[in-house]
């Protein structure tokens, strides 16, 4: 009888050591606390994951796509980089309703109808590195991970950022979005990360920045970098000029913001011109090098000329010119675009 316990008990522990594995296969476990599976040739998350583990590595394999099957209470860095990942989920269930969706199985709950909700698999999370994958938006559930401080997501597609995307992350110190397409922010996008140091929106598509944004990221002191974007240094980077020469001026570090366009301003630093430089009305954004406009005989019209050139030839033609001709009972204004050859 004692025999057969023993054995009994062996066939136990043999099936339970089988069924959860110390260590998945393909990873290495170089503690108790990191998961190493980089660099696996993996085309899957691994399914059993110890709970110890604080520090899961899964870059450089060939991952479109993250599962994680259960909540992962201790889990702090994860690093996804170098994979094929077009759309991430940091969601393990879905609640619609009453209802709770748990991968493919369906569960039912006596509770009220609720709004949809995001229940994290990790929401301890620190770190999260998703550099060097196909993402064109942000990961789902990114607001639930409330404790995130460091989020990496540079050489992606993504093209839009929400006002609300970033809006639950209030410990979050590093924010890079470097080599994405972005063409735009609102004004809002940030307002909020009073622990930020970092924000990364180098190798972007934008051209224009409003100074509300500027005003909130600089007086929290965050670090930001602008550089190969496509900044268009017309009228509309007037006030965002203002207010960099202030700080300038009172020596404070300003942001380095290199003009794209229009040509005649091309590489030149936005601190570094005049505000007369800033023109919306330029030669090089209207097709046609004259225009004529009709007037009446004796009618007041206001002509404003513009020209291409260096900033003193540019304010030695720009001007405005007021001229009355003669005859009429008839007054009108209107403005003209001119351009000297």
């Amino acid at each position: 009888m004692a025999v057969a316990q023993v054995l009994l008990l062996a066939a136990v522990l043999l099936r339970c050591s089988s069924a959860v594995p110390a260590c998945p296969q393909s990873c290495t476990c170089q503690s108790p606390d990191l998961l190493n599976c980089s660099s696996s040739g993996l085309t899957f998350v691994p399914q059993h994951i110890p709970d110890s583990v604080t520090e899961l590595d899964l870059s450089d394999n060939l991952l479109d796509s993250v599962t994680i099957s259960r909540r992962q209470d201790q889990l702090r860095n994860v690093w996804l980089g170098n994979n094929r990942i077009t759309r991430l989920s940091l969601c393990l269930e879905r609640s619609l309703g009453g209802r709770y969706v748990t991968g493919r199985r369906l569960h039912h709950s006596s509770g009220p109808w609720q709004k949809r909700r995001c229940v994290p698999w990790a929401r301890t999370l620190q770190l999260l590195s998703v550099e060097r994958n196909q993402l064109e938006q942000l990961p789902e559930g990114l607001q639930s991970c409330e404790s995130l401080q460091v989020l990496q997501l540079s050489f992606n597609r993504i093209s839009t950022l929400r006002p609300q995307d970033f809006s639950n992350l209030q410990q979050l110190k590093e924010l890079n979005l470097k080599h994405n397409l972005l063409t735009s922010l609102h004004p809002q996008t940030f307002v909020g990360l009073s622990q930020l140091q970092v924000l990364d929106l180098s190798f972007n598509m934008l051209t224009s920045l409003h100074p509300s944004m500027y005003l909130s990221l600089h007086n929290i002191g965050a670090h930001v970098k602008l550089a190969g974007n496509k900044w268009k240094c017309d009228c509309s980077m007037r006030s965002l000029r203002r207010w960099m020469g202030y700080d300038s001026s009172r020596g404070l570090h300003a942001w380095n913001v290199v003009c794209a366009s229009p040509s005649i301003l091309s590489g030149r630093d936005l601190l570094h011109l005049e505000e007369d430089d800033l023109n919306c009305f330029t030669t090089e954004n209207r097709p046609e090098s004259h225009q004529s406009v009709k007037v009446f005989s004796g009618s007041e019209i206001l002509l404003s000329c513009s020209a291409q050139g260096n900033s003193q030839q540019a304010k030695n033609i720009s001007h405005i010119l007021h001229i009355t001709l003669h005859a009429l009972l008839y007054h009108s204004e209107c403005m003209l675009m001119v351009s000297v050859p």
